[in-house]
């Protein structure tokens, strides 16, 4: 199957205007990333581009467009800004601020952050998603990753790329697309059930467990397992050194979303509590946690503390005095907000263990609705040849929906773009592909390995008893492959266990 690279932009030959790009500092699934300096400002920016293959692919360029305005919606200093969006040239384009001081998880593996620091990390997450879940956004991916430092050392959530915004019409807690990464997702999101804010909240404890001890605090040997983990196994306990901090990870990593803590405002408020309550705790705050990459021993001791603000750390046992200017800007937030929005039938648990954003239809010439027409700009209805009614150039089809099978069918992007029924996904490529020349022997094989990515987790789950799991991967499965004997007695299995039937009949 052909590489990512083929539908990636990797050549800072290009011209928008307005921009002067320096050099790439990363890519993804859709995009590359430039450092740039916009002129007009004369200020550095990460410059996104979408990848040149996929831009005359309307179902990708809402999805492009769609990221840039959901983060443009929120305007906060721990969220990633969104300075500018836009096309030139057929190239789309997004520009934001460009964080230049690396990520969490980085900070993580080189050891050294103090607790006091990750305290202060916490808070200062718990704002920024306090922010935009009152805007009516779930991120549903808080990971250290995705938590970059500012050169003063202050933090910033990025990548609200898979985040849903609420519609005023539908409930606040509607189902929806359980996707995340599998170390930091919470119960609700493994099962595939309705989430809001409470979930990212579950998934900054899982961050500060990581922070404290090294690693995440569930691991296995394939995500499936660390999914069935988040949902089964009990909270995690703190070694004896941070015992005092046990209380915030439970109010985080509840498996309950009702017994959690509710809202950011109340994390941050409960951190200023702990401290009071906790002076002995307090008098810690500059010791050093664990390096990342291993799970850490309570005897395991860590650098030199590298302490770079000192909003959060203090020598003194008694309750630092920092903690009450930042929690007072905290507590000013109003309580839970909004939450997000709807995507219609329940993922596979391999949709769980995804990290695609799940975008709207988009509409306009390339709608299925149009019947295979366009309308010209003097209102004439021309009639589309069967390669613009099916999407277009084979070949580029060919290459998007392999690199999706390609990254889709490991970690830690297990289940993105595959099946995803509302969104740009590798199936619908290849159906094109096969619409236009039905022998294509690559689309066909392209499916196939769709259809056995999902046969291995329907039996996966189907030998552990998640019934529902099991049933919704066979069926992903049999979209790719209807005839697939095998996934059809795997739907059959399931079906009959969550009714309490047995191979017996009894």
């Amino acid at each position: 199957m052909s590489s990512s690279s083929t539908v990636l932009l990797h050549s800072v030959d290009i011209a928008i205007p307005g921009y002067k790009i320096l050099r790439p500092i990363g890519e993804g699934g859709m995009a590359s990333v430039f450092l740039a300096v916009q002129e007009s400002l004369d200020r550095e920016v990460a410059l996104k581009v979408m990848a040149p293959a996929l831009a005359a692919n309307s179902e990708f360029t809402e999805r492009f467009l769609k990221e840039g305005r959901i983060t443009a919606k929120l305007q906060h200093q721990n969220l990633v800004t969104v300075y500018d969006i836009g096309t030139h040239a057929g190239v789309y384009y997004l520009a934001a601020e460009y964080i230049p001081g690396g990520t969490l998880k980085e900070r993580i593996t080189e050891g050294g952050l103090s607790v006091g620091e990750i305290l202060d990390i916490m808070v200062e997450m718990a704002r920024g998603l306090d922010f935009a879940h009152q805007k009516g956004f779930v991120h549903r991916d808080v990971k250290p990753g995705n938590i970059l430092f500012r050169k003063d050392g202050s933090v910033v959530l990025a990548d609200f790329g898979i985040a849903k915004a609420m519609d005023n019409s539908s409930s606040s807690t509607v189902a929806g697309a359980s996707i995340g990464t599998p170390d930091y997702m919470s119960p609700e999101q493994a099962r595939a059930e309705p989430v809001d804010g409470r979930s990212d909240l579950y998934s900054l404890g899982t961050v500060l467990y990581e922070m404290l001890m090294g690693a995440p605090p569930y691991q296995a040997a394939d995500p499936f397992t660390v999914a069935l983990m988040h949902v089964t196994q009990p909270i995690p306990q703190l070694p004896a050194e941070f015992a005092w901090l046990q209380p915030l990870i439970d109010r985080t990593m509840n498996k309950q979303p009702a017994e959690r803590v509710q809202t950011g405002t109340q994390l941050a408020e409960e951190i200023h509590q702990l401290l009071t309550k906790s002076p002995e705790g307090a008098a810690t705050l500059s010791k050093v946690a664990s390096k990342g990459q291993a799970r850490i021993s309570s005897t395991t001791t860590g650098r030199g503390a590298t302490v770079q603000r000192t909003r959060v750390i203090h020598g003194d046992a008694a309750l630092p005095r920092w903690l009450w200017p930042a929690v007072a800007a905290v507590v000013i937030g109003i309580g839970v907000g909004l939450y997000f929005l709807l995507r219609t039938p329940t993922p596979p648990l391999a949709q769980v263990l995804s990290t695609g954003m799940q975008p709207a239809a988009a509409v306009g010439a390339n709608d299925p609705a149009s019947n295979g027409t366009s309308v010209t700009a003097s209102n004439v209805i021309q009639p589309k040849t069967i390669e613009e009614q099916y999407g277009g150039d084979v070949q580029s089809n060919l290459d998007q929906a392999d690199a999706f099978v390609k990254h889709g069918t490991v970690p830690p992007d297990l289940g993105r773009n595959l099946v995803d029924q509302t969104g740009p996904n590798a199936l619908d490529l290849y159906n094109k592909v096969l619409a236009i020349n039905p022998n294509n022997q690559q689309a066909k094989q392209g499916k196939k390995q769709i259809a056995a990515f999902y046969q291995n987790f329907a039996q996966k789950a189907c030998d552990k008893q998640m019934y529902g799991f099991c049933k919704t991967n066979a069926e992903n499965g049999l979209l790719a492959d209807p005839d697939n004997a095998k996934l059809k007695s795997l739907q059959k299995s399931a079906d009959d266990a969550s009714r309490g039937i047995t191979p017996s009949g009894n």
